[in-house]
């Protein structure tokens, strides 16, 4: 006899109920924390109804939700149990079936038990554990580069405001030459103070000779003449200090996860790297978001189907004769839609032209298409090109049609 077990998965307590081979609960549900002491309940609840010895009759079913399914997750197979770990949007689904559509933790938990008992579900992919560790490290890096980002802006503004001339003086504000210059001094007043011989030698030795004499008169006279406020210029002062000394910290980090990664990637002997605008770092997001990749080998729309992934498949709301344009579902991995548009746009437009994405993109753009659906053709093409370098191990070659 099967057992069905639903668990409704939340960041502070879960619900469980227990149901029989056609549906009837047994007893009531079970609410529990993600402790030792709520497992320990959570095995007793289950041992009361099925006995001991039995855990291998149970098939359980929870949602991917958030981070919070993990712990129950392997807990629940360490002790023989079965698992099935649901689309969230599929047992969404099957709750709209109901006319009200009634909601709350024991009623979710009788619902993943029946999806469990009826619904043609689809498992959500867990990766082995390389893979698994990968996506940590790849999902980090991407949060931390989206941080610094934001702290980077926030520089800018502060810059505007008491050295709007800052951004001109060099190509990259944030580049190895002015970050050594504002190790020293962040405002105009004390930037202009700096005497020239040293300023001189400190942008020779960052710039590795590109900058010199000339630069370092330059920036001084900017800095004299600046028009940039000087109401709280103490304040602004320490502000900078602190952002810039962050930005620091987090590029360290990333570059330390940079390492990591590498380390991970390069023994895989994977060929995704031979498409332009992909490195190690886009190939390891691929890699790790895709997950157990032997599930499409075979599969005719394998490719579609990491279009889906990524969620970059076409989405039509169509209502009676109403037939609406087709978006993008954006359902997919967020990690792996970003990298992909990253990479098709070197591919097609960027430093990195490919002549096979290029003109993919520019025919697109010649039939009128607006850039952003230009470069979504190239993200679904890059995504097929991808499939077809996993399931083969050759490496990219364009084909010019």
């Amino acid at each position: 006899m099967t057992y069905y077990l639903g668990i409704d998965i939340g960041k502070y307590h879960h619900q469980a109920i227990l149901c029989t081979q056609e549906g009837k609960p047994l007893g009531d549900s079970l609410k529990f924390q993600t402790t030792a002491e709520g497992f320990t309940g959570l095995f007793f609840y289950l041992k009361k109804h099925v006995g001991n010895g039995d855990s291998g009759t149970i098939h359980a079913g929870l949602e991917a939700t958030g981070a919070y399914w993990l712990t129950i997750y392997e807990r629940l197979l360490k002790e023989g149990i079965k698992v099935s770990v649901l689309n969230p949007l599929q047992v969404k689904a099957y709750r709209n079936e109901g006319i009200r559509g009634t909601k709350n933790d024991r009623i979710d938990a009788l619902l993943i038990v029946k999806v469990l008992r009826f619904a043609e579900y689809k498992e959500s992919d867990i990766p082995k554990e390389d893979l698994f560790a990968l996506r940590q490290l790849t999902r980090l890096r991407s949060d931390l580069v989206g941080i610094g980002t934001k702290v980077k802006l926030k520089i800018i503004s502060i810059f505007d405001q008491v050295f709007p001339e800052y951004k001109d003086l060099f190509s990259d504000m944030f580049g190895t030459s002015s970050q050594a210059l504002l190790q020293q001094a962040v405002v105009p007043d004390t930037i202009a103070i700096i005497p020239t011989k040293k300023l001189t030698r400190l942008l020779k030795q960052a710039s590795r000779g590109r900058l010199g004499a000339t630069e370092a008169k330059k920036i001084k006279e900017v800095a004299q003449n600046s028009i940039g406020i000087t109401m709280g210029i103490d304040a602004f002062s320490l502000s900078l200090k602190i952002l810039l000394a962050q930005v620091n910290h987090i590029e360290k980090q990333i570059t330390r996860l940079d390492k990591e990664i590498a380390q991970r990637v390069k023994p895989r002997k994977e060929t995704l790297t031979s498409i332009p605008g992909i490195g190690l770092t886009q190939e390891a997001v691929i890699l790790a978001e895709i997950g157990n990749f032997e599930r499409f080998r075979n599969d005719k729309d394998g490719a579609e189907k990491l279009v889906a992934i990524a969620g970059i498949d076409p989405k039509i709301k169509q209502s009676g004769k109403y037939i609406g344009k087709a978006k993008m579902s954006k359902r997919g991995s967020s990690y792996l839609r970003k990298t992909i548009r990253q990479v098709a746009f070197v591919a097609a437009v960027g430093n990195g032209k490919d002549p096979m994405f290029a003109k993919l993109y520019e025919k697109k753009i010649s039939e009128g298409k607006p850039f952003e659906i230009a470069l979504s053709h190239v993200e679904n093409k890059m995504l097929h090109v991808i499939y077809s370098l996993l399931k083969s191990k050759k490496k990219y070659k364009p084909k010019i049609e």
